[in-house]
C-alpha cells in the first residue's frame, strides 16, 4: 500500500502541471458562481417559489423565477462537472502517492445535487412524511438514502474510476475479521461519549433560545417501515459515508495537506452534511473518532462497522421507544 505523506511544496513541474487548462478552470468557476447567484437570487426575491398548492395565478407569476432557478441549476451543474473533469485530466499526471481527483468541495456539491435529484423521485413520500399520510417502502428508502446514493455515485465516477487515490484499500492491514470486531467494539464507547456531548450541547443551545429540530431521519424512524430503517441506517449510511468521508476526504486531504487537516476536516464535513444544529457537536466528535480509527488501522471496514454499530444503538433505542417497550425521557 502507498503510504500517505504530508503535503510539501511540489516541484516546479507539478505546479505548472496543475495550472494547465486555466481557461477551462476560469469558465467552470464563473459558471458555478453564476449558478449559485441565480439560485440564491430566485429564492430570496420569491420566498414562495417552492411552496406547494400554488394557485394558477400564482404559478403564472412564478414562471420567471422558476426559469431563473432552472438556469442557475444548469449553470451550477455544468460548472461543477467541467471543474471535476479538468481536475481528473490535470491531476491524473501527478505521482500515485498524491491525490489525483477533483476538489473535495466539488465532489460534495455534486453529491448533494445528485442526491437531491434522486430524492425528487420520492416527492409523494416526502409530502406524506410531514402531513401524516401513508409512507411507501420504496419512497421512504429512496428519500433517506438519496444523499448516500449521491456520495457513492460521485466517488465511483470521479475518484475510483480514474484511480485518484492509489493504494487505498477496504481492510488495510487488520484483515476483515479484526476490522469488524474492532469497529463494533469501539461503537459502544463512542455512542456513550456522543450522547453526553449531545446532552451538553442541547442544554447550551436551549439556553440560547434554540429549539430542537425534528429532521427527516427522526420522522422516518418514528413512522417508517422498520426493515427500511435498518437497511438505511445500518448498511447504506455507514458504507456510503465512510467510503466518502474517510476513504476519499481523509485520504485526499492527508496526502495534500497533512494528517490533522484530514482528521479535523473530514469530521467537520461529516457533521455539516447531517444538517442538524443540535447534532453538530456529537457528530463532529464521532467524525474525529472515526478519522482516528481509520488513521491507525487504514481499514474502511473498521470505520464502517463502528459507524453501523453506533447507528444500531440509536435506532434500536428509538424503535423500542416507538413500540412502547422503552420510554425515553423528554
Amino acid at each position: 500500500m502507498v503510504e500517505p505523506r504530508p503535503a510539501e511544496p511540489g516541484p516546479a513541474s507539478d505546479r505548472a502541471l496543475l495550472h494547465r487548462y486555466g481557461v477551462l478552470q476560469a469558465i467552470s468557476v464563473a459558471m458555478t458562481m453564476a449558478g449559485i447567484l441565480l439560485i440564491v437570487g430566485a429564492l430570496l426575491t420569491t420566498p414562495d417559489l417552492l411552496t406547494q398548492n400554488q394557485t394558477a395565478e400564482a404559478l403564472q407569476r412564478l414562471i420567471g423565477p422558476f426559469l431563473l432557478l432552472a438556469l442557475g441549476g444548469l449553470l451550477l451543474v455544468v460548472g461543477l462537472v467541467l471543474n471535476a473533469v479538468r481536475a481528473v485530466i490535470v491531476r491524473g499526471a501527478l505521482p500515485p502517492e498524491r491525490y489525483r481527483g477533483p476538489a473535495i468541495f466539488v465532489l460534495l456539491l455534486l453529491s448533494i445535487i445528485l442526491g437531491t435529484v434522486v430524492a425528487l423521485g420520492a416527492g409523494q413520500t416526502a409530502i406524506a412524511l410531514f402531513n401524516g399520510g401513508p409512507l411507501s417502502i420504496t419512497g421512504t428508502l429512496l428519500l433517506i438514502t438519496s444523499t448516500q446514493v449521491g456520495l457513492l455515485a460521485v466517488t465511483g465516477g470521479l475518484v475510483v474510476a480514474p484511480r485518484a487515490l492509489v493504494g487505498v484499500t477496504l481492510v488495510g492491514r487488520l484483515g476483515l475479521g479484526r476490522s469488524l470486531l474492532i469497529g463494533l467494539a469501539l461503537a459502544v464507547p463512542a455512542w456513550i461519549v456522543a450522547q453526553l456531548m449531545a446532552t451538553a450541547a442541547a442544554v447550551v443551545l436551549q439556553a440560547l433560545g434554540f429549539s430542537p429540530d425534528v429532521g427527516v431521519a427522526e420522522t422516518v424512524i418514528e413512522r417508517g417501515d422498520p426493515t427500511v430503517i435498518l437497511l438505511a441506517f445500518l448498511l447504506v449510511a455507514p458504507v456510503a459515508e465512510e467510503t466518502f468521508f474517510r476513504g476519499v476526504v481523509f485520504n485526499a486531504w492527508e496526502r495534500e495537506h497533512g494528517t490533522w487537516v484530514a482528521v479535523v476536516g473530514s469530521a467537520a464535513l461529516f457533521a455539516v452534511i447531517h444538517t442538524s444544529l443540535f447534532a453538530l457537536v456529537p457528530i463532529f466528535a464521532l467524525g474525529i473518532a472515526l478519522a482516528l480509527v481509520y488513521r491507525s488501522s487504514r481499514s474502511l471496514v473498521a470505520t464502517m462497522a463502528m459507524h453501523a454499530g453506533f447507528n444500531a444503538i440509536s435506532v434500536t433505542i428509538a424503535l423500542l421507544d416507538r413500540l412502547g417497550i422503552l420510554t425515553l425521557p423528554t
